[in-house]
């Protein structure tokens, strides 16, 4: 068992099982609309004559015909989960696959029939795990990928690259189903030839004995045999009034493949483990319809060599004893029809009109449970003491926890995604319906409060003509607009620094850059281009997280520019990380507190964490600016503390170009000793 386990992939037997149930609702709801006419035939036979009667009739036979395609499509979407694929690739290439395995060369053939001739191909289970393995295989190489820029999106680059391997795989996976088939049909005949001169019983034994080695492996064993044997004898008669298909539905499968109406009775006597109960109580409405899939795929008994063996061989023990009391003339059928959907021992007393048969059918589910019963105490008693068993559900149920969070998180993620798309294109009408400003909030210097330089802020005026806020920086930033609004602020800057310097007016200018793009060399050279004239009046504000992800890139970008006279100062300290030892890493001019700090010196604690920070600051050689002053009494604090410049509302909030030079104008004119200062 346990090599069983370790032989196959793990992500093979989930995809698998999961494949299967999720397909449970479907074989449920089917298994009741082809039970209703049966119990309306044998309830109230006058219902046959209304038009509703045969619709049930054939939109089960309908909805039947369909399973082997949802099997297909149920197994691409699982097998491309568990490998990581794209699952609308693995539909549709093994849609395509199994189609072109029914090209006709010569004409004829309606649509009609070439469809249920494809829905009727049992390679169906077995194309799209072909396909999903082959194509992943093929993805690993990068030689295949026709798009490899970042240049274009993530989604269009991905299904781009499936291209060249999905034509490789279905290329691929055609020749092998072709090869297979034809070897397997070459393989079989002589078997079969040799199995038809047995008669009726050798036929049914060895069909029960291999369509139940191949529910083994996981394949749906009736679907492959008719694959490999080319038709169907369950028309035929074995007895009178009793043809091949009833035979095994009244006999053999009891419950479903397997017989697992007597493997669910010998869990609820045999079984300590709660896992299996528990299984077992949520299949036993599934088994009365003969719908067996959650015990198949659920135990699991694919791959499981511990309940195989009564699985493959219980079948064939009842076909021997139903077939002998055939023979001894013990039993008699009178041709009622019924579908395979119909109860155990219901389906007996149709089928003969008395209770023979279900005394029969009686005898061998007792069989069967006496045969099951070993083999689920030990299968029961390893679940409990094998540490290989304990370990490997452990680790299934942490897959599939895993698994169920990531679609989760999946389905979080798509729909913040799709909401932020939505918010960032209402973001941007709204910016596109304004107009982007930039006004600029003075810089005062400490002891005599003169205005020496401003911080260019960006303002948004909306369509009614309100002056806002930059609400939007966030959405651009996440959006990677950032560039556009550095690059705004930059031209805009300059043009305003031209200005004043036609009218004889030189302040410094500090600019808020995103912290992700001072690396970015195509904005470091705009920077150089447009603001290099104005070099020693320009000054960069710098979040510490810039620092953080690529601290020496950013020192080399800020020697850089620092060389062509630019300054640069650390914004917003006392926020974000706060690191002191950043302090002694980089290399920016000044810093600037942040108004979080300043409004904690209400307190004691306060007062003496904002001294000890200036002193701190001061005594490395960094000039200190106070942003947030709002109050004379905060004015008073930060100048004792040794700041030497402060900007807040109590001396101004950000003003538009003109006016701001107006004010600066009007408290006192800026001097050359203050521009090399600063």
């Amino acid at each position: 068992m346990q090599v069983n386990f370790q032989l196959f992939d793990r992500s093979f037997l989930l995809a698998v099982r999961e494949s299967f149930i999720a397909l449970l609702p479907f074989l449920l709801i089917n298994a009741l609309l082809a039970l209703f006419p049966v119990l309306a035939t044998v309830l109230a036979p006058e219902l046959s004559v209304y038009d509703a009667f045969h619709w049930f009739e054939g939109i089960s036979d309908t909805l039947g015909r369909l399973f082997p395609l949802l099997a297909m499509l149920s197994l691409s979407y699982h097998f491309a989960k568990y490998l990581d694929i794209s699952a609308v690739a693995s539909a549709t290439l093994s849609l395509c696959i199994i189609f072109s395995l029914h090209v006709h060369t010569s004409g004829g053939l309606v649509f009609s029939d070439y469809l249920l001739e494809v829905l009727g191909d049992p390679r169906m289970v077995i194309t799209p795990i072909l396909a999903a393995y082959i194509m992943r295989h093929f993805l690993k190489f990068p030689q295949l990928h026709m798009v490899r820029s970042a240049e274009i999106s993530a989604y269009l680059s991905q299904h781009l690259n499936l291209i060249i391997p999905m034509v490789l795989t279905y290329t691929l996976v055609v020749l092998i189903l072709k090869a297979m088939s034809l070897l397997l049909v070459l393989g079989i005949s002589p078997m079969v030839d040799a199995v038809g001169e047995f008669g009726p019983m050798g036929q049914l034994v060895f069909r029960v004995l291999l369509t139940h080695m191949l529910w083994c492996f996981g394949v749906h064993g009736d679907n492959a045999f008719l694959l490999l044997i080319g038709d169907d004898n369950g028309l035929r008669y074995l007895a009178p009034n009793l043809t091949f298909s009833e035979f095994m539905d009244l006999f053999v499968l009891l419950g479903g493949s397997g017989a697992t109406i007597p493997l669910l009775i010998a869990i609820f006597l045999e079984s300590r483990d709660e896992q299996s109960r528990h299984l077992a109580k949520i299949a036993v409405p599934f088994s009365v319809v003969n719908i067996n899939e959650i015990l198949i795929y659920g135990l699991p008994i694919v791959f499981n060599l511990r309940l195989a063996i009564p699985f493959v061989l219980l079948p064939c023990l009842n076909v021997l004893i139903a077939w002998m009391a055939i023979s001894a003339g013990f039993l008699s059928f009178d041709g009622k029809p019924f579908p395979w959907v119909t109860p155990l021992f219901l389906n007996g007393w149709i089928a003969s009109g008395g209770f023979t048969v279900v005394a029969l059918q009686l005898f061998l589910v007792t069989v069967g449970v006496f045969i099951y019963r070993p083999f689920i105490r030990k299968y029961s008693a390893l679940a409990d003491t094998n540490q290989y068993d304990r370990e490997l559900i452990k680790r299934t149920e942490l897959q599939t926890d895993i698994e169920r969070m990531a679609e989760r998180q999946y389905s979080r993620n798509q729909s913040e995604t799709l909401a932020a798309s939505r918010n960032l294109e209402r973001t941007v009408r709204e910016v596109l319906s304004g107009e982007l400003l930039v006004h600029y909030q003075p810089k005062l210097k400490l002891p005599g409060q003169e205005v020496v330089g401003f911080e260019a802020l960006l303002r948004l005026k909306d369509a009614d003509g309100n002056i806002k806020g930059p609400w939007f920086i966030d959405n651009f930033q996440r959006a990677g607009y950032s560039h556009v609004i550095d690059r705004f602020v930059i031209n805009t800057v300059a043009e305003d620094l031209r200005r004043w310097q036609a009218a004889g007016f030189s302040p410094k200018v500090s600019i808020n850059l995103d912290p992700n793009n001072l690396n970015d060399v195509l904005m470091l050279d705009r920077l150089r281009t447009t603001l290099g004239e104005f070099a020693h009046q320009v000054e960069v504000e710098i979040l510490e997280r810039a620092f953080m992800r690529d601290l020496q890139g950013i020192n080399r970008a800020i020697a850089q520019l620092q060389a062509l006279g630019f300054r640069f100062l650390l914004d917003d300290f006392g926020t974000g990380f706060s690191s002191l030892s950043l302090l002694t890493q980089i290399t920016v001019d000044g810093i600037k507190l942040d108004r979080s700090i300043l409004g904690k010196t209400d307190t004691d604690q306060g007062r003496v964490l904002y001294r000890q920070i200036c002193q701190l600051c001061k005594s490395l050689g960094f000039q200190l600016v106070a942003e947030g002053v709002e109050t004379p009494s905060e004015a008073s604090f930060v100048a004792d503390a040794g700041v030497d410049y402060v900007q807040g509302w109590l001396y101004a909030k950000a003003l538009p170009q003109a006016r701001a030079m107006e004010y600066a104008l009007n408290h006192g004119k800026i001097t050359p000793n203050d521009l090399d200062t600063i």
